[in-house]
């Protein structure tokens, strides 16, 4: 491998090290050359899965810890649940207005007027709980961190308590404050973090869903259908390269009008 010559080069190398995740192999072949790089290159997949195996440990250890509080993680996530499911049923009541009560011909003023009053004391009753519900489940889900971090304390100054002298002397003031203090209230955001909002995304997502089905399931894959995906720049670049096509003729245009106005 030929060592870069200017600072543009030692850059684009460091940033295509850290994309592919061979920051530790780059660091190993400069120092012992290429036979360390090619060793470390063979235990890659290994490092990998002990990584992902000790991170599964951690996350175990830590729902561990949250047993004795499950009463107060469930309430959490129930309120955090009520207050999301009630957020993705305030655009149904803009659908209700607008085509039960303003595009509907069948009704007169003095019922368009009605519906519309209790149409928007709804709406404004739904703002209003799904407030009180997320404020509620902030307050509860400060005590809950709370409750975690001091017994998270208790059990790490128990072992400190535990521990030889010398290796106390070792660790020094500075590392003994700090696991007390800073790793123990990063851990304590771990609920929100790796445990509440993954699984209120997908609730979100399957709710969503739903509600497009049941609205109107045509558009609802003609809109999972047309949205391009970029996960890589080489999607970027093809969808990108979608603008050259040539634009579709008036007469297709037509039909499809015709399509969504008639049966969609």
């Amino acid at each position: 491998m030929t060592r870069p010559h200017s600072s543009r080069q030692r850059y684009r190398e460091f940033v295509e090290a850290f994309r592919t995740k061979r920051l530790d192999t780059e660091g190993v072949t400069a120092a012992q050359g290429p036979a360390a790089h090619a060793q470390a290159s063979t235990k890659t997949p290994a490092k990998r899965s002990a990584t992902w195996a000790a991170r599964w440990q951690h996350l175990r250890k830590y729902l561990r810890w949250l047993g004795p509080h499950r009463t107060a993680a469930a309430v959490v996530f129930v309120l955090a649940l009520a207050g999301a499911g009630l957020q993705m049923v305030e655009p149904l009541f803009l659908r209700f207005i607008v085509d039960h009560v303003l595009l509907n011909k069948g009704i007169d003023a003095a019922t368009k007027l009605l519906r519309l009053n209790l149409a928007g004391v709804t709406f404004l009753s739904v703002v209003v709980i799904s407030n009180v519900i997320g404020v509620v489940k902030d307050y509860r889900q400060r005590m809950l961190n709370t409750h975690v971090m001091l017994s998270l304390r208790r059990a790490l100054f128990r072992r400190f308590l535990h521990l030889p002298l010398p290796r106390l002397w070792d660790m020094k003031t500075g590392g003994i404050l700090s696991r007390l203090t800073g790793d123990v209230d990063t851990t304590t955001g771990l609920l929100q973090m790796a445990v509440v909002s993954p699984m209120l995304s997908v609730i979100r997502l399957l709710v969503a869903i739903g509600i497009l089905m049941s609205i109107n399931w045509r558009l609802a894959l003609t809109a999972s259908a047309i949205i391009p995906g970029a996960k890589t720049p080489e999607q970027a670049k093809a969808n990108a390269r979608a603008s050259e096509l040539p634009m579709l003729r008036a007469e297709l245009h037509k039909k499809l009008d015709d399509f969504y106005t008639s049966d969609v």
